[in-house]
């Protein structure tokens, strides 16, 4: 007879363990079912690329509903490359009419029509910060779906640098 009684509570014991178990793992899972939107990108960025003897940066702005400007600087290598060949520095027109998307796993498209022509790039949201309810963008790395000015592989950095 006693050594049901010891079962039962026992067993009580186990099924309280498996409910606070329950409790916690449904919390977990809430707290990391968050996912990424457009908003997630919203604020200023500093936009940085250095790949292929091409450096590029400027500073990307989006207004976490599917819009971004960016106005950038390109230093291109020299037509005859030699010690201390002057580079060209190129302003590249601003543009007000790029335009993003972002899946909810942190991926996502940014088209931008510069005058040159559009560049799309794929990118992920690398690094974030909760801000409110949203999961904001503190870093992103993207690449150019085509070469740049050069040919060459366009894979910047997008890193927040404020609202």
């Amino acid at each position: 007879m006693q050594n049901k009684s010891v079962l039962r509570n026992i067993f009580k014991v186990m099924a309280v363990i498996l409910v606070i178990l329950g409790i916690y793992t449904a919390q977990s899972a809430m707290a990391s079912d968050q996912t990424f939107t457009k908003a997630s990108l919203q604020g200023n960025y500093a936009y940085i690329n250095n790949s292929a003897n091409v450096a590029s940066l400027g500073p990307i702005t989006f207004n976490g509903k599917g819009g971004l400007t960016i106005d950038l600087i390109a230093n291109l290598p020299c037509s005859n490359p030699i010690p201390n060949c002057s580079r060209n520095i190129n302003d590249i027109p601003r543009v007000t009419n790029g335009t993003y998307s972002v899946a909810t796993n942190g991926t996502g498209i940014a088209t931008i029509p510069f005058s040159t022509g559009t560049v799309t790039y794929n990118f992920i949201i690398s690094e974030t910060e909760k801000k409110g309810s949203i999961l904001l963008a503190t870093q992103v790395f993207a690449i150019g779906q085509k070469g740049g000015l050069a040919g060459q592989l366009i894979a910047p950095t997008w890193s927040r640098v404020s609202d």
